[in-house]
């Protein structure tokens, strides 16, 4: 139930970043034992540990990051207007820094996550028709990575060959989620918090953005976003859940309808939507001084 979200952070405020600049291109109860987490930086619940476990949260932290690295290295000419060299790798090493996208993802979510829903979601999640949907869920994502097959789970959907019993109840999920809307405003803000650090670093004042100026570029990437949301969201969905029963997944539908599944909906997103528009602001702030340097 994790694995649907999605970020267009580079990708758009790429194409905003050449518009804006005129470079050539462009959301327990009583007391708990605790684990450490991740470098030891904080404590968590030892039930929210099995819950990270169970969500295999930190395979989608790698899957995520290899995405969000790869690209942003991949596009250096894109956002600079010239090759970024070693230095851009460094910066965007430090950006996407493993141990801190899932420190930082886990406080995220269990400061989100209302614990006492913690012994419901374990009890769902623990279950094994239920841990062969979330394992579907992070093999299609780690398999989205490879555009070739990205890109023909989107044309099978969208020629209607993808089209299975399961057709309603993925629509259900996505409807009683939220998913586009949510995914769509996460994208929008992460674009603003990108161009609002790079031009906030733009070393002339008088050629810096207005924060309108800003809004504007970001708007006017709305309906872009929200089309390549849906054909993403459908196309990653009907190829995960397609192995899977009609009786499991109405059993996943369902239970995401819970008080506990919605707490977790929320959480995920809260803590999703954090970490991108950290990474967001430091990869515009990144572009905004390599871009001053080149300048100078």
């Amino acid at each position: 139930m994790i694995c649907w979200l999605r970020l267009f952070v580079v990708k758009v405020a790429a194409v905003a970043f050449a518009i804006g600049l005129g470079l050539t291109h462009p959301g327990v109860a009583g007391p708990q034992s605790a684990t450490p987490t991740h470098g030891g930086a904080q404590t968590v619940p030892q039930d929210f540990e099995r819950l990270w476990s169970l969500l295999h949260l930190d395979d989608l932290v790698v899957i995520m990051r290899e995405e969000g690295f790869t690209l942003a290295l991949a596009s250096d000419v894109d956002l600079l207007g010239r090759p970024g060299g070693q230095a851009w790798t460094q910066r965007l090493e430090q950006i996407y820094e493993m141990d801190r996208l899932q420190r930082d993802l886990q406080r995220e979510m269990l400061a989100a996550l209302n614990p006492t829903h913690l012994d419901a979601l374990c009890d769902f999640y623990s279950a094994q028709s239920v841990q062969n949907v979330v394992v579907l869920e992070v093999s299609v994502r780690r398999a989205f990575l490879d555009a070739d097959v990205e890109d023909r789970a989107r044309s099978a959907w969208l020629n209607g060959l993808a089209l299975t019993a399961h057709e309603d109840a993925i629509l259900h999920f996505v409807e009683v989620n939220d998913l586009i809307e949510r995914n769509v405003v996460g994208a929008l803000n992460s674009n603003y918090a990108f161009l609002r650090a790079m031009t906030d670093a733009h070393p002339v004042a008088a050629e810096r953005m207005t924060d309108q100026q800003i809004l504007a570029e970001v708007w006017a990437e709305e309906v872009e976003i929200r089309q390549d949301t849906s054909e993403w969201l459908f196309a990653f969905l009907t190829t995960a859940y397609d192995p899977v029963s009609e009786e499991v997944l109405d059993a996943y539908v369902a239970f995401s309808e819970t008080d506990a599944g919605q707490a977790l909906n929320h959480a995920i997103f809260a803590a999703f939507d954090k970490m991108y528009l950290r990474i967001s602001a430091d990869l515009g702030r990144a572009v905004g001084e390599f871009s001053s340097q080149q300048e100078l």
